[in-house]
């Protein structure tokens, strides 16, 4: 058994993969082994993968037809040999080259399932960006272990679902499965891993660098793959009901929800926004407003949960006086 197992999923990713790769290997770290899922790249991602095999022993490359983002980390699991795992998408890096060493220090000296860790996001160029911290977690818990039972509903809220924010501990993980061929399938992987782990910590140190503004980004979907976030909460909706944390978290996830419908409301592609519409209002929504409006959430998510009621209740031509009204929609 190594120590930490990386999975870094690639597809046609040529302009990043290299960056990411010397990020890892260059690790102070070098208990770890990667794995490198090619998901049928057309590129040279192949090449390169290639290349930095014949130096480094410890990289293990798979090769797939083009199955999508899901199955290529259910692929690196199965793979998986580390008594912790890691997901590095390959247009990502680490931030430094002590952030392996200092994770694995702090999980194993916390016994954790499961550690999230602050992140740094910004441009291709590196050049100042922005770090994202959690100080609602971080002020409540510190050096504490917590979990789903133990934790007050807010750090289900605050915590981000991105799988490559967190180091798990690979048997934790080991059964659960991404949803193949989702968009927002790390919104259902976070409610699975969350409602399973025991001991969960927080390491407030930025070790994971994100790149916006890249293509085919999951929040700039505009087609019809932006309705995968109906199945999505859908799925997670049923992982909270059998878990027996629904009520705990019900109002979490709605706002969720709704804050992803607005989102995907501003963006969706002229000719299916009525489809969308259609589709909020067949969904329940199982919010009671007149005691929701007094709940201690941001002013932002009460207004997101307004807007949703609206459409639910209202025919369309309304909605889109509405919308246009509110800066959602530009005509």
């Amino acid at each position: 058994m190594v120590a930490i197992s990386i999975a870094v999923p690639v597809y046609n990713v040529e302009k990043y993969l290299i960056k990411c790769l010397n990020s890892i290997f260059k690790q102070s770290f070098k208990d770890i082994e990667v794995i490198c899922v090619d998901d049928g790249s057309t590129d040279k991602s192949p090449l390169i993968l290639k290349e930095f095999s014949k130096i480094y022993e410890n990289m293990k490359i798979i090769t797939q037809e083009n199955q999508g983002l899901s199955v290529a980390r259910n692929v690196a699991v199965a793979e998986a040999k580390g008594k912790y795992i890691m997901f590095i998408d390959a247009d990502d890096l680490l931030t430094m080259g002590t952030a392996l060493e200092r994770l694995y220090n702090y999980a194993e000296s916390h016994n954790s399932d499961v550690v999230i860790f602050d992140f740094l996001s910004g441009g291709v160029d590196l050049k100042n960006p922005q770090r994202h911290h959690f100080p609602n977690v971080a002020e409540r818990y510190g050096e504490t272990s917590f979990n789903a039972f133990l934790a007050e509903p807010f750090v289900y809220r605050f915590i981000p679902v991105a799988t490559w924010t967190k180091l798990y501990k690979t048997e934790v993980i080991r059964d659960i499965q991404f949803v193949p061929n989702l968009n927002n399938q790390d919104v259902v992987h976070w409610a699975q891993v969350y409602t399973k782990a025991t001991n969960i910590n927080y390491f407030p140190i930025p070790v994971y660098y994100y790149t916006i503004q890249r293509e085919g980004a999951i929040t700039g979907i505009k087609g019809r793959k932006a309705f995968d976030v109906f199945k999505a909460f859908g799925e997670t909706l049923k992982v909270l009901k059998e878990s027996g944390y629904y009520e705990k978290f019900k109002n979490i996830h709605y706002t969720h929800f709704c804050s992803n419908l607005i989102h995907k409301l501003k963006i969706v592609e002229l000719s299916i926004r009525k489809e969308l519409i259609e589709k909020i209002q067949e969904v329940e929504i199982d919010i009671n407003w007149e005691t929701f409006k007094n709940e201690n959430f941001y002013p932002f998510e009460k207004e997101d949960i307004k807007v949703i009621l609206f459409i639910k209740e209202h025919k369309f031509k309304d909605i889109r006086k509405f919308l246009v009204s509110r800066g959602i929609w530009k005509k």
